[in-house]
């Protein structure tokens, strides 16, 4: 659980220092008041970057050379303190409890999070990379050994494509060896939470609407798997070499969201799209929870803004239960309705200021 946050120089952000409670708060004020950077500085602290852009200078205030975030967390009985400062000249410093750490998923594993907003349907409907990044990010916190499987197939991808560009490799059956060993756990581990997510999506989904009980989420490796990786890499060997990039492997993998017979993003409307994206981070969620027996942080922007009072009270429903969950909107009483009649912890948010 984060405990108490403090914020340096985040877009309007100046300073802010807030205690958080353990279950839900919202944030409330009008457009551009800062609700959104709040989220944006507690995702920099337990991911390293923001999820509104991928540069770090439009996160620092402008008039500034940086800016800083520092969380205090509780969990597993303990209590620490975590620290991300990003500068203009791209240094990046990050510690947990005073010391420097190498990586910034460090930052993850201290602290998980589940970003829940409705911006992100690219999420379902443009490239596989974001899509597989969710299954990366999830196993991340489900299987200790993932990160270092999945550091090892893609050092041996780019090592690999790096031969083939230059035409330096009369024979890699090493580095294709190398490939499908690796490669075959990845899928493994792939295919594993893939169930997972299919049978929480299912019963998440439903719950959330009645228009998205018939969605399915499947998993297309990135060859044809009646036949092991390492054959498929040597039959595309000579193609490969010619194309100067591996062409068959995990980092092909897809998956794909049906309703019904039809591909989901033919046949629901955006709204529904909306709802399924929200049910998939749900899903997320409630894995991370049962593997590590600690539900993550959720972070949910502006829900009243995306869906009706009916669908965001289907959605806090999901989320209460003791879990830890920041949430935004322009409109207090849209949040408070959703929400329910468990405890709410309210901060108005006014010019970058953030008051009980």
């Amino acid at each position: 659980m984060l405990e108490h946050l403090e914020i340096t120089r985040v877009r309007n952000l100046s300073s802010v220092e807030v205690d958080l409670g353990g279950g839900a708060t919202a944030l409330f004020g009008a457009n551009g008041s800062g609700k959104t950077s709040f989220l944006e500085a507690v995702h920099l602290l337990g991911v390293g970057r923001s999820f509104r852009t991928h540069q770090s200078k439009p996160v620092i205030q402008h008039d500034a050379a940086s800016c800083r975030i520092v969380g205090r967390v509780a969990r597993g009985g303990r209590s620490f303190v975590m620290g991300i400062e990003k500068h203009r000249d791209g240094l990046v410093r990050a510690k947990v409890n005073g010391e420097a750490i190498p990586a910034l998923s460090e930052l993850a594993q201290q602290l998980p999070l589940v970003l829940l907003d409705t911006e992100g349907l690219n999420l379902l409907t443009g490239a596989p990379e974001g899509r597989r990044r969710l299954l990366d990010g999830t196993l991340f916190h489900v299987e200790q050994s993932f990160l270092a499987l999945w550091r090892r197939y893609a050092q041996a991808l780019r090592q690999r494509n790096s031969g083939l560009r230059r035409g330096i490799l009369a024979s890699d059956k090493a580095w294709r060896q190398e490939l499908a060993e690796a490669g075959e756990r990845l899928t493994a581990e792939w295919l594993t939470v893939v169930e997972r997510y299919a049978e929480r999506l299912k019963k998440i989904a439903s719950a959330v609407s009645t228009d998205l009980d018939k969605v399915e989420m499947t998993f297309r490796a990135g060859w044809d798997r009646r036949e092991p990786l390492d054959i498929a890499l040597e039959k595309n060997a000579q193609s490969d070499a010619a194309q100067g990039f591996t062409q068959v492997g995990p980092h092909r993998s897809d998956l794909r969201f049906s309703a019904g017979p039809a591909a989901a993003s033919e046949v629901l409307s955006r709204g529904q799209m909306k709802l399924l994206l929200v049910a998939l981070k749900l899903s997320q969620g409630q894995i991370i929870e049962e593997a590590s027996k600690v539900p993550p942080l959720y972070l949910v922007d502006d829900l009243p803004a995306e869906l009706d009072e009916a669908h965001c009270k289907s959605v806090c429903a999901q989320l209460r239960g003791g879990r830890q969950v920041i949430m935004t909107a322009v409109d207090r009483a849209s949040l408070e309705r959703a929400w329910g009649e468990e405890p709410i912890s309210l901060f108005h948010v006014e010019q970058g200021v953030v008051s009980a």
